[in-house]
């Protein structure tokens, strides 16, 4: 199974990765959606004892394309942290230890409904954060899904963590996160490994593409 597969939307090439990042060569830009790092520690900080380590396994899925890809933009496209207790001092030292690693890459946030919740960030992170409606060479950047706005052809998103039931015969084998194209809006799955996902419904002129494990293929 491929690792990686080229797309075409809208005259533009893009590539989708199977650690759920889509890559912009023409822009050099990295785009990932719904990292929620210290999700885990939210939880532990509420008394629910969940495993540790999350923040870093999303991490290295980043770190892996940014080599991979050598992207000098890396764009979140919302929802980078779940709550203002995310930032615990366990996942601030794995950010910046990110930061200086990639230090020559441009990171910006188009901030999300969960963004909205944290706070500022520490003055010392390389981070910049935009609203929703930036629009690159007509290429729109958002977090919920919505519309292709005026002035854009391509809207690219997060929010819903879309995934696909697959089956087998009568059988249900489970769900799948996806990356979904529907009339021009385009929905990245959550790169976030500890999210949940909401199975969608292909409709007519409608596309997907599952990822599994080391792998990402078009669905069905």
């Amino acid at each position: 199974m491929p690792v990686s597969i080229d797309i075409q939307i809208a005259s533009r090439s893009f590539t989708l990765f199977a650690e759920r990042g889509m890559y912009w060569a023409d822009q050099s830009i990295l785009f990932i959606a719904d990292t929620h790092f210290g999700k885990e520690a939210t939880f532990r900080w509420g008394g629910i004892p969940v495993p540790v380590g999350v923040t870093e396994a999303t991490l290295k899925k980043v770190k892996s394309m940014l080599r991979r890809t050598q992207a000098s933009r890396l764009f979140i496209l919302g929802d980078m942290f779940h709550a203002r207790s995310s930032i615990a001092p366990e996942v601030r030292e794995s950010l910046e230890r990110f930061f200086a690693e990639f230090s020559s890459v441009e990171i910006t946030l188009v901030r999300g409904n969960h963004d909205a919740r944290v706070g500022a960030f520490p003055e010392s992170w390389p981070i910049r954060i935009v609203d929703p409606g930036l629009v690159i060479d007509q290429v729109a950047l958002g977090h919920h899904p919505r519309q292709v706005p005026a002035g854009a052809d391509v809207y690219l998103c997060g929010h819903l963590h879309p995934a696909v039931q697959v089956s087998s015969g009568l059988e249900r084998l489970g769900k799948l996160p996806c990356f979904w194209h529907s009339r021009g809006q385009f929905v990245l799955p959550a790169i976030g490994e500890f999210t949940g996902t909401h199975v969608i419904k292909l409709c007519d002129n409608e596309s997907a593409w599952i990822t599994a494990e080391d792998a990402i293929f078009p669905y069905p």
